[in-house]
């Protein structure tokens, strides 16, 4: 046996070295198999968080679209508010009733060309003053402007802030613009508070929504970017006086019995005359 011995001896340690290699092997294999189950764990978890988050972020983005296209439709569709500033006279009113004087001439020019002339309130009843129409596309960036902070969406959106954001404006405004109690009180149309009418603007309240939303879209180019086929016409610089506006037959026929009344007939048939065109019957 001992001349074996040795030989034994020299197997048993390369066998007990295979051993411990084999050990170490499978030791350092499962320790790194488990280093990339744990990667990849960790990795699945990322991705898991990061579609969570897209996945947030979709359904926030769909409720905002949403939202949006709730407004657009609720204003008409009518477009955001414009900050060019123009140089438009908010004290020169007149006082409300019919102006003493009569209407000479017409320009023909387009409205972008037009340099309104003031209308002066004159003793001598006879005496002619020369009035223009109106800019109204200028008059609506104008009203735009100052009621930026009403068409701020998160405004539009939330009728107590509508509210509240109205009454904070309310000292700055002229007097034709500043909102009545109704106003203050009942939601609404948030265009509805640039139209320099009081009276016309709690009738457009009380007459609900859905007209409101009609005559703003149809008729209302004073403040809504539609098409203007002639709706309105504004004559001289007074704009903030109601008497200055007159409102096409069209008009006057579809928003006349339910909305504008006798009262604006009547005023449309005072322009007609001023520039010879036929009296609308049934305003007298």
């Amino acid at each position: 046996m001992s001349d074996f011995g040795p030989e034994y001896s020299k197997a048993d340690k390369k066998r007990e070295y295979n051993r411990n290699a084999q050990r170490v092997f499978r030791q350092r294999r499962k320790e790194h198999l488990s280093k990339l189950e744990q990667a990849h764990r960790e990795k699945q978890d990322m991705q898991s968080d990061e579609m969570q988050r897209l996945r947030r972020e979709n359904q926030a983005l769909q409720a905002e679209n949403e939202s949006l296209k709730a407004a657009y439709a609720s204003q008409g569709n009518s477009p955001a508010p414009s900050l060019s500033p123009i140089d438009t006279r908010l004290n020169a009113h007149l006082p409300y009733g019919e102006p003493q004087m009569s209407l000479e001439a017409v320009s023909a020019t387009t409205p972008a060309a037009m340099t309104p002339v003031i209308p002066t309130m004159m003793q001598d009843h006879s005496s002619i003053v020369v009035v223009q129409p109106n800019n109204i596309h200028e008059i609506r960036r104008y009203l735009h402007q100052v009621f930026a902070p009403l068409l701020d969406m998160s405004v539009i959106h939330n009728p107590q802030a509508h509210l509240a954001t109205l009454q904070a404006l309310r000292p700055s405004l002229p007097s034709s613009l500043k909102p009545s109690q109704l106003q203050l009180t009942t939601t609404h149309n948030v265009y509805i508070d640039m139209i320099p009418s009081p009276h016309l603007r709690d009738q457009l309240i009380r007459v609900g929504p859905a007209r409101a939303s009609s005559f703003l879209m149809e008729a209302c180019t004073l403040v809504c970017q539609i098409e203007d086929v002639g709706q309105m016409t504004i004559w001289g610089e007074d704009w903030l006086n109601e008497f200055s506006w007159e409102f096409s037959p069209a008009v006057l026929e579809r928003f006349g019995p339910w909305l504008l009344g006798r009262e604006w007939g009547q005023r449309a048939n005072y322009w007609r005359k001023q520039r010879g065109a036929p009296r609308l019957p049934g305003y007298d």
